[in-house]
């Protein structure tokens, strides 16, 4: 797979964290930490270039203002999915991704063998790439199976909201592909060298996660949280001293090529991790940084994918 974005929401690929819970006041060492990189798009074209080389090579994460997506379809899809995550907890099991399909709803993902505490929805472009076609039909049938929505009774006008979304995110990041050819020294006229990521614009095989990280009682277990048995039943286990408290996501990269993140006003716990060298580890605190996203900015970040086809 070659992802592109992320709606985070994630787009990735495409990604959506939405994480609805209380804000989280910056600390002075948070204040004084440095930050991810802030770009303009719409800046002239040899200073974005510049900028977007100097990020992508140093954080791999990036800000990005005045990306053309609508702040109103923004807010339409920050309700949209609060709308969803508020729903039933057998409401959203009706849509529960299994072995024959890997898109839909699920709360009992590993990340480094971990437990994440948080409950996502899948969607991904249609294997026909007419999102007018039905969802169930045969020609939307992908690898990774097809995507699922809430009926509209339930969350009314959830999958239009989605869908604009997602194309959005996909136009966005068809751009900051080619811009980001354009920084390695890429011209328009160099096909060899650009077909990758023109490829990729009607090759793409892009999904949304919709991410919800829901309170976790302090000073409670990993297991006392957010253990889940196989029929969806939340349980109750003893908590060993050593465990220590769950994360929504653990330490990770992206295998993607490029994330699109529509960061959470409220809550800011995304962190970034920059190493200097091949000795640092995910353990180390020093290392990592708090994103605190601005106002109407996006937060873009590169994945593995990107790193091979830049050559590092």
């Amino acid at each position: 797979h070659i992802y592109k974005k992320n709606l985070a929401t994630k787009f990735e690929k495409s990604t959506a964290h939405l994480t609805m819970t209380p804000r989280n006041a910056a600390t002075a060492e948070d204040i004084t930490q440095p930050q991810i990189p802030l770009i303009d798009l719409h800046q002239p074209p040899h200073l974005l270039r510049q900028q977007l080389y100097a990020a992508c090579s140093t954080w791999g994460f990036f800000q990005l203002l005045n990306h053309d997506i609508p702040s109103s379809l923004l807010s339409q899809f920050r309700e949209a999915i609060s709308s969803f995550f508020s729903l039933p907890y057998e409401s959203k099991l009706k849509l529960k991704r299994n072995a024959n399909n890997s898109r839909g709803y699920f709360d009992d993902e590993l990340t480094k063998r971990r437990r994440d505490w948080k409950e996502c929805l899948d969607v991904g472009v249609p294997g026909s790439r007419d999102w007018s076609a039905g969802d169930d039909a045969d020609i939307n049938s992908c690898l990774d199976g097809r995507n699922r929505f809430p009926v509209e009774e339930e969350c009314p006008k959830f999958r239009e909201v989605v869908v604009r979304y997602f194309e959005e995110c996909a136009r966005l990041s068809n751009e900051l592909a080619v811009l980001m050819a354009g920084a390695l020294g890429v011209e328009e006229g160099m096909e060899e060298e650009m077909g990758l990521a023109k490829r990729m614009v009607n090759d793409h095989t892009s999904y949304l996660r919709m991410n919800h990280y829901p309170p976790c009682r302090s000073g409670a277990s990993e297991k006392e949280n957010a253990d889940v048995s196989g029929d969806g039943e939340r349980n109750t286990a003893e908590k060993s001293p050593q465990e220590p408290p769950p994360l929504g996501i653990s330490p990770h990269r992206d295998a993607g090529f490029l994330t699109v993140l529509l960061q959470d006003d409220d809550c800011h716990s995304l962190q970034v991790a920059r190493f200097e060298d091949e000795d640092h580890r995910d353990g180390d605190a020093d290392c990592w940084v708090t994103v605190h996203p601005v106002p109407g900015a996006l937060t873009i970040n590169t994945g593995d994918m990107a790193m091979i086809w830049s050559n590092g």
